[in-house]
């Protein structure tokens, strides 16, 4: 159980309109959504930064997924989540394998490779190498970078409200793996 009751969207105007918003691009709000549901207005903007980062930045499809999955492989309920969005990306089982143990698909181009690498220093609290940062930018532009970056800030701070939150996966994501 979540270490925050959700707020009722019948009672709050805000909360309804941010509700409908998250419904309309990504089909129905999530658990980890609803858990800033105490802050309607937070959630609004959070959500618009959600929004961007998955279906308005300038990351390829494939790219975007295995950096998210790189970033959340240690954190089931965003794993379950991405899962099927990778694996319609182009993902292989093989590469999922991999990028849940930590490491980094022998299959991914350089440019894959890259972000991986970079995302997942960035996920440790922004310390990128020079030499990390070097190649990111031999395979993108600085729009791509930046979107990269915004990318990692998002899914590190949905990951760490997932943890702190104590947020439950959905049914329909199956148990919680250890």
């Amino acid at each position: 159980m979540s270490r925050l009751p959700q707020a009722d969207e019948s009672k709050q105007p805000e909360l309804k309109a941010a509700y409908e918003r998250i419904s309309k691009t990504r089909g129905y709000v999530s658990n980890i959504l609803k858990g800033f549901s105490n802050a309607p207005e937070g959630l609004g903007h959070f959500a618009v930064l959600g929004e961007y980062v998955r279906y308005r930045s300038d990351i390829p499809a494939r790219t975007r997924e295995l950096s998210i999955l790189a970033i959340a492989a240690s954190i089931e309920y965003a794993w379950a989540h991405h899962l099927p969005h990778a694996v319609k990306a182009g993902v292989s089982q093989a590469e999922l394998d991999e990028l849940k143990r930590g490491g980094i698909p022998a299959t991914a181009n350089p440019a894959e490779r890259a972000a991986i690498a970079y995302i997942r220093e960035y996920a440790n609290l922004g310390q990128v190498r020079d030499a990390t940062f070097a190649e990111l930018r031999k395979h993108y532009t600085p729009r791509q970078v930046t979107d990269l970056t915004l990318l990692g800030g998002y899914f590190v701070a949905l990951g760490s409200a997932i943890n702190a939150l104590q947020i439950e996966l959905e049914p329909q994501f199956g148990p919680r793996q250890a």
